[in-house]
């Protein structure tokens, strides 16, 4: 008989905010509400721009809506969301989709201030994990 093939990890999906934003407020951050309407903007941008990716329909399939995982991470000071856009492109060129997933940037209007890095849906690949290792969990 065939060993049991394991099964592969959740999905979930990063949401990285920018380490300015995520300051509290008395240090030049943002309040929590319009902090959290930037993830849910991105959040929703990215599930959009990847609607017809197999992840990203099994994440939001009907069934598994009350099993969404989310990690909101925090960039370092030293990691401009830009910047942090930029690597991901450079590997997902490299290495391809299923290494590195897509992501979109959120881009807040009419400041022109990247606020949030969405990753769509993903089963949390390696190279992934790498290029995110220096961002941390975001708490209080």
């Amino acid at each position: 008989m065939p060993p049991a093939s394991a099964a592969p990890p959740p999905l979930v999906m990063q949401l990285v905010v920018g380490a300015a934003l995520a300051a509290p407020p008395s240090a030049g951050g943002w309040p929590r509400g319009p902090l959290m309407a930037q993830t849910a903007h991105a959040a929703c941008a990215v599930v959009a721009a990847t609607a017809d990716a197999p992840n990203t329909r099994a994440y939001v399939a009907p069934a598994q809506l009350p099993h969404m995982r989310k990690l909101v991470l925090v960039a370092p000071p030293a990691l401009p969301l830009r910047e942090l856009a930029a690597r991901l492109d450079e590997a997902r060129a490299r290495l391809g989709a299923d290494e590195v997933p897509p992501h979109y940037l959120w881009i807040e209007q009419p400041e022109d201030i990247p606020t949030v890095l969405a990753i769509a849906p993903n089963h949390k690949p390696a190279p992934l994990k790498k290029l995110l290792r220096e961002c941390a969990l975001l708490r209080d």
